[in-house]
């Protein structure tokens, strides 16, 4: 009996001891409620095509290593055994009556080094240089536009919790009117109509409260998958309605800000240098080749001996016709060339309508949220009133219907405006370059 309950009593304090632990670990899975600048940091972590983007990098990093190897001179060892029939033909193709070597031996080291080849190794290095710094920019414009996107679904779950707030106001003035007009109804002060189309509004208010909840769970979902949580948490943010709503400025301004600060912009500036260098680098094919090249090596064969070797010299290669390859390498580089040309010419188009439409839903917004704030107040005085005359006998249950929904509809297009401003004010710092990113915003590795 002892046994047991010493038994029991080690697995009760185990279960005691465990069970705090597990409940941490799950703890630290639970994401507190987030702020934007949380989001956004956690995006930069978890983000899947923002990390593919940075890993580009590496790969960049690799060519350019590989096109600055051929500054540095080539090594190669070589070794061989084979065995021929001593009944063959000697090297002049006659008979002969000595015996000849029927196995052989060798090793040798030999070794190169480029002195020109028409600048063909500096340019392509250069060129790769300049590629590494252009994907630096891509990474640049992929983190702006994760920081649009993260911004927007933040904001639209800011806004589907407020229409949420919104909805569940509604269904109580709805059921506290209709409460009235049932007490109305059997006093016999409205008739049936008015209790029936009472009861239907609060039947109305009910099911936007249930779609008002269910766009929370939706606009949670997106806000999770875009910043990249492998876990099946739940995701809660800390945000409200700005209450600030200035201006978008200048528009001509802004442009100008774009031009200097846009990443695609200056990834499309570094192509076109990275392509007239490669438009260098094809061109070297037209001149010849110069290398130093030395070998030594020992082979031995079971006539003759061993015997040490060696070679050194200066070589020169000039392939004086080749089919016309390197007139078509140097036509292929051209034509990719006028390429980017042109795609920068119509990336700089769509970018200014992306920064004018931005604009334009900023200074909407801006002008709605205006707009709407005089509607609100006018619809909360009109349904006070309406309230106080429906009371009195002034006014009919319609009314007060009538006056409710105007101040519902007004109150959505007050936070639908609201969020449209912060979008298109995320929208506009996105194409400018300077999306809220913080620390982190560029990739740090350094080519050498």
């Amino acid at each position: 009996m002892c046994l047991k309950m010493k038994t029991l009593l080690i697995v009760c304090i185990s279960g005691v001891l465990i069970a705090p632990a597990a409940r941490s670990e799950v703890a630290e899975r639970d994401y507190q409620p987030l702020t934007l600048e949380d989001c956004l940091t956690l995006a930069r972590k978890n983000n899947p095509v923002l990390a593919a983007s940075r890993e580009r990098i590496n790969e960049l990093v690799a060519d350019y290593q590989a096109a600055r190897s051929k500054f540095f001179p080539r090594l190669v060892l070589t070794s061989y055994y084979d065995r021929q029939p001593p009944n063959r033909f000697s090297p002049g193709g006659a008979l002969t009556n000595f015996e000849l070597f029927k196995r052989e031996e060798y090793t040798g080291l030999s070794g190169k080094q480029l002195i020109f080849d028409g600048f063909k190794t500096y340019y392509n290095t250069q060129a790769a240089r300049t590629g590494t710094q252009a994907q630096r920019q891509e990474v640049q414009r992929t983190a702006d536009e994760l920081a649009f996107t993260v911004t927007q679904a933040f904001y639209q779950l800011v806004e589907a919790k407020e229409n949420l707030q919104v909805a569940r106001e509604a269904l109580q003035q709805r059921q506290e009117f209709g409460k009235l007009t049932g007490a109305f109804y059997k006093a016999g002060r409205v008739t049936n109509l008015d209790f029936v189309r009472a009861q239907s509004q609060v039947s109305e208010a009910q099911q936007a409260v249930v779609e008002a909840h269910n766009a929370v769970r939706l606009a949670q979902e997106i806000l999770a998958r875009t910043l990249g949580l492998r876990e099946r948490v739940p995701v809660d943010i800390k945000g409200k309605l700005p209450g600030q709503f200035a201006a978008a400025g200048d528009l001509n301004s802004l442009w100008q800000e774009v031009l200097k600060g846009n990443p695609e912009i200056k990834k499309l500036d570094l192509e076109l240098a990275q392509s007239q260098t490669l438009i260098k680098a094809a061109r070297g094919s037209y001149f010849p080749e110069v290398s130093v090249q030395a070998g030594s090596d020992m082979r031995h064969r079971d006539l003759g001996g061993t015997k040490p070797e060696w070679i050194a010299g200066v070589f020169m290669e000039y392939p004086f016709f080749e089919g016309g390859l390197t007139r078509a390498q140097v036509a292929k580089a051209s034509s990719q060339y006028r390429q980017l040309l042109e795609k920068r010419r119509d990336r700089l188009n769509g970018i200014k309508v992306d920064l004018t439409a931005a604009w334009k839903d900023q200074e909407n917004a801006r002008q709605g949220v205006a707009t709407t704030k005089r509607t609100v107040a006018t619809n909360e005085e009109a349904y006070a009133s309406s309230q106080a005359l429906y009371r009195v006998g002034k006014a009919i249950g319609l009314d007060v219907l009538q006056a409710q929904v105007d101040l519902t509809g007004s109150r959505f297009q007050l936070i639908r405006y609201a969020m449209a401003y912060e979008i298109g004010k995320a929208r506009i710092q996105q194409i400018k370059g300077a999306g809220p990113l913080g620390p982190g915003r560029q990739y740090q590795g350094e080519v050498r």
